[in-house]
Protein backbone atom coordinates (compact mmCIF):
# COMPACT_ATOMS: atom_id res chain seq x y z
CA UNK A 1 0.00 0.00 0.00
CA UNK A 2 1.62 3.62 -0.81
CA UNK A 3 2.55 5.56 1.85
CA UNK A 4 -0.18 8.17 0.62
CA UNK A 5 -2.77 5.89 1.34
CA UNK A 6 -1.68 4.40 4.49
CA UNK A 7 -1.77 8.56 5.09
CA UNK A 8 -5.24 8.94 4.22
CA UNK A 9 -6.95 5.83 5.68
CA UNK A 10 -4.82 6.14 9.00
CA UNK A 11 -5.63 10.27 8.62
CA UNK A 12 -9.25 9.56 8.65
CA UNK A 13 -9.46 7.20 11.51
CA UNK A 14 -7.57 9.36 13.77
CA UNK A 15 -9.91 12.12 12.54
CA UNK A 16 -12.91 9.89 14.29
CA UNK A 17 -11.32 9.00 17.25
CA UNK A 18 -10.15 12.70 17.46
CA UNK A 19 -13.92 14.03 16.68
CA UNK A 20 -15.06 11.57 19.01
CA UNK A 21 -13.45 12.37 22.07
CA UNK A 22 -13.25 15.87 21.60
CA UNK A 23 -17.28 15.88 20.77
CA UNK A 24 -17.72 14.31 23.88
CA UNK A 25 -16.34 17.01 25.85
CA UNK A 26 -16.80 20.11 24.60
CA UNK A 27 -21.10 19.19 23.37
CA UNK A 28 -22.17 18.81 27.15
CA UNK A 29 -19.93 21.53 28.19
CA UNK A 30 -21.31 23.98 25.81
CA UNK A 31 -24.93 22.57 27.05
CA UNK A 32 -24.10 23.62 30.85
CA UNK A 33 -22.36 26.34 30.27
CA UNK A 34 -25.51 27.79 27.98
CA UNK A 35 -27.53 26.35 31.01
CA UNK A 36 -25.78 28.22 33.34
CA UNK A 37 -25.97 32.16 31.31
CA UNK A 38 -29.63 31.97 32.74
CA UNK A 39 -32.64 32.64 30.86
CA UNK A 40 -32.32 36.06 30.35
CA UNK A 41 -29.19 35.92 28.50
CA UNK A 42 -30.76 33.15 26.12
CA UNK A 43 -33.83 35.61 25.42
CA UNK A 44 -31.36 38.70 24.64
CA UNK A 45 -29.95 36.62 22.02
CA UNK A 46 -33.05 34.56 20.60
CA UNK A 47 -35.61 37.32 20.69
CA UNK A 48 -34.35 39.34 17.38
CA UNK A 49 -34.60 35.38 15.76
CA UNK A 50 -38.11 34.25 17.81
CA UNK A 51 -39.94 37.51 17.96
CA UNK A 52 -41.99 39.29 15.08
CA UNK A 53 -40.38 42.63 13.70
CA UNK A 54 -40.76 46.07 16.47
CA UNK A 55 -40.99 43.44 19.11
CA UNK A 56 -38.90 42.60 22.51
CA UNK A 57 -38.39 39.29 23.99
CA UNK A 58 -39.42 39.04 27.98
CA UNK A 59 -38.73 35.99 30.06
CA UNK A 60 -41.78 35.18 32.11
CA UNK A 61 -41.75 32.72 35.32
CA UNK A 62 -43.84 30.83 36.90
CA UNK A 63 -44.13 28.18 39.45
CA UNK A 64 -44.43 24.44 38.21
CA UNK A 65 -44.46 21.11 39.41
CA UNK A 66 -41.95 18.49 38.09
CA UNK A 67 -41.73 14.73 38.63
CA UNK A 68 -38.49 13.52 40.68
CA UNK A 69 -37.25 9.84 39.49
CA UNK A 70 -39.18 8.22 41.83
CA UNK A 71 -42.77 9.55 40.38
CA UNK A 72 -42.95 12.30 43.34
CA UNK A 73 -44.24 15.96 42.55
CA UNK A 74 -41.73 18.60 43.36
CA UNK A 75 -42.39 22.56 43.11
CA UNK A 76 -40.52 23.92 40.59
CA UNK A 77 -40.05 27.17 38.14
CA UNK A 78 -40.87 27.60 34.57
CA UNK A 79 -39.52 29.69 32.10
CA UNK A 80 -40.94 31.27 29.38
CA UNK A 81 -40.18 33.87 26.26
CA UNK A 82 -43.02 35.97 25.09
CA UNK A 83 -42.29 38.86 22.87
CA UNK A 84 -44.27 42.25 23.68
CA UNK A 85 -44.73 45.11 21.14
CA UNK A 86 -44.18 48.96 22.15
CA UNK A 87 -47.48 49.33 23.16
CA UNK A 88 -47.44 46.16 25.99
CA UNK A 89 -49.32 43.99 23.40
CA UNK A 90 -48.48 40.70 23.76
CA UNK A 91 -47.61 39.63 19.87
CA UNK A 92 -46.39 35.87 20.62
CA UNK A 93 -47.53 33.92 23.71
CA UNK A 94 -44.74 32.07 26.10
CA UNK A 95 -43.17 29.47 25.08
CA UNK A 96 -39.90 27.44 25.95
CA UNK A 97 -38.70 27.20 22.51
CA UNK A 98 -35.73 29.77 23.16
CA UNK A 99 -34.09 27.96 25.33
CA UNK A 100 -34.15 24.47 23.56
CA UNK A 101 -32.92 26.72 19.80
CA UNK A 102 -29.92 28.23 22.52
CA UNK A 103 -28.67 25.05 23.80
CA UNK A 104 -29.16 23.46 20.45
CA UNK A 105 -26.73 26.11 18.64
CA UNK A 106 -24.02 25.68 21.02
CA UNK A 107 -24.07 22.16 21.06
CA UNK A 108 -23.87 22.40 16.99
CA UNK A 109 -21.41 24.77 17.78
CA UNK A 110 -19.37 22.65 19.83
CA UNK A 111 -19.64 20.41 17.40
CA UNK A 112 -18.12 22.13 14.45
CA UNK A 113 -15.10 23.29 17.16
CA UNK A 114 -14.96 19.84 17.46
CA UNK A 115 -14.34 18.97 14.29
CA UNK A 116 -11.52 21.34 13.10
CA UNK A 117 -9.46 20.37 16.52
CA UNK A 118 -9.45 16.77 15.29
CA UNK A 119 -8.52 17.72 11.82
CA UNK A 120 -5.77 19.89 13.39
CA UNK A 121 -4.80 16.47 15.11
CA UNK A 122 -5.76 13.89 12.33
CA UNK A 123 -4.13 15.94 9.40
CA UNK A 124 -0.42 15.70 10.71
CA UNK A 125 -0.47 12.10 12.61
CA UNK A 126 -1.85 10.87 9.25
CA UNK A 127 0.90 12.36 7.39
CA UNK A 128 3.79 10.81 10.24
CA UNK A 129 2.21 7.24 10.01
CA UNK A 130 2.57 7.37 5.94
CA UNK A 131 6.06 8.81 5.97
CA UNK A 132 6.80 5.97 8.81
CA UNK A 133 4.35 3.23 7.06
CA UNK A 134 6.54 4.07 3.71
CA UNK A 135 9.56 4.02 5.40
CA UNK A 136 9.03 0.61 7.13
CA UNK A 137 8.28 -1.39 3.77
CA UNK A 138 11.90 -0.47 2.17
Amino acid sequence: MKATAVGTTSGCVIWILAFALVSLCLCPASMVIGTLLGADAMASVMGPYLCPDNSTAEVVTFQTTSTDEFGNEEPATGYEMRCINSDGTVVREGSPDFAFYFIGILALISLIVAAGLAFLVAAPLGTLIGRWSGRSHR
